[in-house]
């Protein structure tokens, strides 16, 4: 798998990543993503994308990396899905009680 630095940091991501939101809107199980991100992780890629909105991607997600956790580049997104400033903040301040 091609890797590449990112921006100005120190990660090293690779080109490809993991999209989360079928996984999620899909209600994919704990199991199939688990050896899906298993063997992703596996082939080469160390980047997963997801956000609040994809349903249970997130938790899916979270509780199948647990134990590669410092392997993956994990990505989200939080207040896109609605236009409610309030909202927007509820899911910054969601996403940062979750960050790892």
């Amino acid at each position: 798998m091609e890797m590449r630095r990112l921006g100005k940091t120190d990660m090293n991501v690779s080109v490809l990543g993991f999209g989360g939101s079928e996984i999620g809107y899909e209600r994919a199980s704990l199991s199939s993503v688990c050896k899906l991100l298993s063997r992703a992780r596996d082939a080469g890629l160390n980047v997963i994308d997801t956000a609040e909105c994809y349903v249970t991607s997130e938790e899916l997600i979270g509780n199948a990396i647990s134990g590669r956790r410092a392997d993956y580049y994990l990505f989200t997104k939080c207040g896109h899905a609605r236009r409610d400033p309030a909202s927007s903040d509820r899911s910054h301040e969601r996403n940062a009680r979750f960050t790892i």
